[in-house]
């Protein structure tokens, strides 16, 4: 079976989940849920193709309000360790591994040496960082994950690798300076849509090789809509 490994700060997530919050006003809980998030969003599917593992490189507290009323989420996070990818964690990708997703690239302290590995890998991103310093990675990417609010980071790059853009409305691809294609999706309220990003790029890749760019992100859109309704 191959091999994917998932790079990534371990995130010791805290979700507070609210109907609908009232800024500037006492907000009362529906739950409370405390579980590793980041990277370890990839374990909230199956896999058939994959065989899927770990690779935390940091650690981070997160603590996550998810309005349900609005189907959003706003996060305060707190380093705890840095994420650095050594030589060792290196040679373990390098042995062990088909196809490597770092989740999420502008999380890490130093840029991960992964450029001259020679195996694919997928990027995602998570914060508002200038993209151009990720050139060299973003270049060599097979797939690049990215939410569709921060599309104009990429208004200054161009490059020939696909750019998936994604939000609650859908998903647009790019590829250079062109969209090839886009997908819509009608928004859903009374969701909890944290690690929302993080099923799509996972369902996206358990089916790429298979299904190929555009239909693996339209079954990656409508999949991930079925998951998070599923949700508790």
């Amino acid at each position: 079976m191959n091999q994917l490994i998932v790079c990534g700060k371990k995130y010791l997530d805290t979700i507070m989940i609210v109907k609908a919050v009232t800024n500037g006003e006492t907000n009362r809980c529906t739950n409370v849920i405390k579980k590793n998030g980041g990277l370890y969003n990839f374990f909230e599917i199956q896999y058939k193709n994959w065989n899927v593992n770990p690779l935390p490189c940091g650690k981070k507290e997160a603590f996550i309000v998810s309005d349900k009323s609005s189907s959003t989420r706003t996060s305060f996070v707190n380093d705890i360790e840095l994420a650095i990818l050594d030589e060792k964690q290196i040679e373990v990708i390098k042995a062990n591994c088909d196809w490597l997703h770092v989740c999420y690239i502008d999380d890490f302290e130093g840029s991960p040496q992964i450029a001259n590995i020679d195996i694919d890998y997928s990027l995602d991103f998570c914060t508002t960082k200038p993209r151009e310093p990720y050139m060299n990675v973003l270049k060599k990417a097979k797939i690049v994950f990215d939410s569709r609010e921060r599309k104009h980071l990429y208004d200054n790059i161009t490059i020939d690798v696909p750019i998936i853009f994604h939000d609650e409305h859908g998903f647009e691809i790019v590829v250079g300076d062109q969209t090839i294609h886009s997908e819509a999706n009608i928004p859903l309220k009374g969701l909890n849509v944290n690690g929302a990003g993080d099923i799509f790029a996972a369902l996206f890749i358990e089916n790429y090789r298979d299904m190929g760019l555009i239909q693996s992100s339209i079954n990656a859109m409508s999949k991930t809509t079925k998951i998070l309704k599923n949700r508790k």
